[in-house]
Parts: C-alpha cells; sequence; structure tokens
C-alpha cells in the first residue's frame, strides 16, 4: 500500500498543479480578462487610495477657488465702499452748497428789499462762555462795518457790533444780558427794553401793568436810539406775569431768529 502510494504521488500533485491553474485561468477571466491576479490584487487596494486622494484634491481645489472668489469678493467691496464714501462726501458738499444758496437767496432778497447797502457777512467764530452772547464775523472795518450797527437776519435782529477790526468783528446778541433795545409790542403799541436773559430768551422790561400784552404778540423795534431800525422784528411774547404789588408785566420774549444756528447775517451799513 505503502509502495502505491508512492507511486502515485507525482500524479496526484500534477493533478493538482492542473486543477489549480484551470482555476486561477478561470478567476483570470472572470475578475480582469487583460490583468493578472497580482494585478488584480494590487488595483484593488491602489484604486480606492488613489479614489480618496482624486476626492481629496478636488475638494481642496474647490476650497482654494473658493479663497480666491472670497479674497476678490472683499477687494471689490472695499473698492465699492471707498467708491460709497467718495460719493457720500460729494453729496453732503452738494446738500450744504445748495443750503447756503437757500440761505443766501433768503438774506439777499431781504437785502434788496429793506436794506440794500447792509454787508452780507458769514459767522466764523461763537463764544462758548455761558456768561456771554457773542459771535464773529468774518467783516470788518474795511468792509465798511463799524461799532454799534444792527446786525440782522432775513428772520429779524440778531444783535448789535461791539468791537471791529480791519477783516473781523464782534457781535453782541439780543440773548446777551448787556444788550437792551428799545421795542414795541406790535399790535398795540406798549413800550419797553428788551434785555438779554438767556442763550434763547429775552425779557421784555418795564412794560406798564395798564398796557394790553398777551402770549404770542408780535414784538419790534421801536426805533430809538439810532441803532435798530423801527419795526425790525426782534421776537414773540411767550410768557407774561404780574406780580401782586408790581409796577411792570413780567414779560418773556423768544427771538424769532435761532441765534444757535446763524451761519451767515446782514450788517446794516449806514
Amino acid at each position: 500500500m505503502k509502495v502505491l502510494t508512492e507511486r502515485w504521488k507525482p500524479t496526484a500533485i500534477l493533478l493538482c498543479l492542473i486543477l489549480l491553474a484551470l482555476s486561477l485561468s478561470t478567476f483570470k477571466t472572470r475578475v480582469a480578462p487583460q490583468t493578472s491576479l497580482l494585478e488584480s490584487v494590487a488595483l484593488s487596494v491602489v484604486m480606492p487610495l488613489q479614489q480618496a486622494i482624486v476626492s481629496m484634491a478636488q475638494r481642496l481645489s474647490g476650497l482654494w477657488q473658493g479663497y480666491i472668489n472670497l479674497v476678490q469678493v472683499r477687494q471689490e467691496n472695499v473698492r465699492l465702499q471707498h467708491q460709497v464714501d467718495v460719493l457720500q462726501g460729494q453729496l453732503t458738499h452738494y446738500q450744504e452748497a445748495y443750503l447756503q444758496q437757500q440761505r443766501l437767496r433768503e438774506l439777499l432778497g431781504f437785502r434788496s428789499l429793506t436794506f440794500p447797502q447792509a454787508v452780507l457777512a458769514e459767522v466764523v467764530g461763537i463764544d462758548p462762555s455761558p456768561w456771554s452772547e457773542v459771535i464773529t464775523m468774518n467783516k470788518g472795518s474795511r468792509d465798511g462795518v463799524r461799532k454799534n450797527i444792527a446786525v440782522v437776519t432775513h428772520q429779524g435782529l440778531v444783535g448789535r457790533t461791539i468791537e471791529v477790526a480791519p477783516h473781523y468783528a464782534t457781535v453782541l446778541l439780543v440773548t446777551d444780558r448787556r444788550s437792551a433795545v428799545d421795542a414795541l409790542i406790535q399790535r398795540t403799541r406798549a413800550r419797553g427794553i428788551v434785555v438779554g436773559k438767556s442763550r434763547r430768551l429775552g425779557e421784555l422790561r418795564y412794560v406798564d401793568l395798564h398796557a394790553e400784552i398777551q402770549v404770542g404778540d408780535t414784538v419790534v423795534a421801536s426805533g430809538l436810539g439810532e441803532v435798530y431800525p423801527k419795526g425790525l422784528l426782534i421776537g414773540t411774547v411767550v410768557t407774561v406775569q404780574q406780580k401782586p404789588h408790581g409796577l411792570f408785566h413780567e414779560v418773556e420774549v423768544q427771538p424769532t431768529v435761532d441765534l444757535a444756528k446763524l451761519e451767515e447775517v446782514l450788517v446794516l451799513v449806514p
């Protein structure tokens, strides 16, 4: 038996090799007709890695392109914002020029109708002191301005000049406590003196208790003193009070000119 086994052993081995070759051939045909088994195994390992690398490369390329686009968008936004700022500045300049033109038109129209010799001036300084109501304008003695000349706008009285230099002059506002303007109640012709009280108010003093006066009455310059032309608008009565044992009305007057927003004025040069 042992001898028989030894005799058929080479044949069995050969038969196994043939079967193995046929099996490998069949597997090769089914898996990849044009590749070897080793190549198939290599491809099965390499292909997923290659696909992962390609996918990652595509993602990185997309991210980089997105970053480039984002940088370009930001640069464009910066450029557009700068352009907007420039246009906004130009628009503001044009709006200021338009508003100034409107104010000057009103002032010049008022001058041509009432005070043709008046000098147009621009306010260049405001005294910040709480005890002084004074402004500085850019016209002086070389423009015909002198002391104690009325300063107005088309809305009414502003004050009078108190100091004059060749190119500048100082104006005491009607609301300054040192200011005094002889005035009339336009409706009843009751007389008094407007003196400064605060930054936005004046006080009409020495109005007789028997004089008729009420809130809303218009106050104008009386023309006495030769500084303020007669009929020049000063303000409007906002409060009227009577003390039990007083001799005069206590009257507050609000100037018709907003003295906190002065930009251009007229100097009533004779």
